[in-house]
């Protein structure tokens, strides 16, 4: 037997022997500012805490080709399994404070809804400004090109200088990839809408035609007890050069 041959018959047995091993879980990754959900667009569903306070700590670096590298850290707490916090910065050329909230209010056989309320202080090493969104989102069950999906429809409304009568809409798709060699470990995700991670983000700018996102994402992976990793690759607003950034991120969550 050739030497490369012995190496991929010891790299299948050695997929065989980790990957059971490996405990997935299905939620518990983070759109860009810490609040569970898609790239942008936060979901439904809380991590589930039915005892004890879930703690997820992130790092997302992103770039864009006009101002380079920026750098979004978050903290988000779970707790009374539907309530949800999340603290980020967006540290780039600006420095803006971002912080989440959910709650979710109805939870049914099919379909759960969440208020989501989120507030902004924009530009703290320039000039402050202050926004904030509030709005309603529904997670469900669907099939998207026959493979089963899970969907996420957000209606609410910003905040900020000046106040118009625009109304804030964006969807998210997550499907997963690979799922009968890997068992759910990737997933795709798809989101868009008028609204980005922020009102003054880094990339991902929605005020120029909307935005289109495009993920990657590892699924939480339990590598010591009651702790979990999940990671995501992104392209954000694939249409626009303007907007366009790419963003890699990865979590770490502490479910007891």
């Amino acid at each position: 037997m050739s030497i490369t041959r012995k190496g991929s018959v010891l790299m299948v047995l050695l997929m065989g022997c980790v990957l059971p091993a490996m405990v997935f879980a299905t939620v518990g990754n983070t759109t860009m500012t810490g609040s569970t959900g898609s790239i942008v667009v936060p979901s439904a569903v809380p991590v589930s805490t039915p005892e004890n306070p879930a703690v997820t700590t992130g790092y997302s670096a992103l770039y864009n080709t006009t101002d380079g590298f920026s750098h979004i850290p978050f903290l988000q707490i779970s707790f009374m399994d539907d309530f949800e916090a999340a603290f980020a910065a967006d540290i780039g050329p600006d420095v803006d404070l971002i912080l989440n909230g959910k709650w979710r209010f109805l939870q049914t056989r099919a379909t759960d809804f969440a208020l989501i309320v989120n507030g902004q202080a924009l530009g703290l090493n320039t000039s402050v400004s202050w926004a904030g969104r509030v709005g309603v989102t529904g997670t469900f069950d669907s099939r998207l090109l026959d493979y089963p999906t899970v969907t996420s429809i957000y209606l609410g409304y910003t905040f900020d200088t000046p106040l118009d009568t625009d109304i804030d809409f964006a969807m998210s798709f997550e499907t997963p990839v690979f799922s009968d060699e890997l068992g759910k470990m990737l997933s795709l995700v798809i989101d868009f809408g008028n609204v980005g991670y922020s009102v003054a983000p880094s990339g991902g700018d929605a005020d120029d035609r909307g935005l289109l996102n495009f993920g990657l994402r590892l699924l939480p992976i339990e590598f010591f007890k009651d702790t979990y990793i999940m990671a995501d690759v992104r392209i954000l607003d694939i249409f626009d050069s303007s907007g366009r950034a790419a963003s890699l991120g990865i979590n770490i969550s502490f479910r007891p």
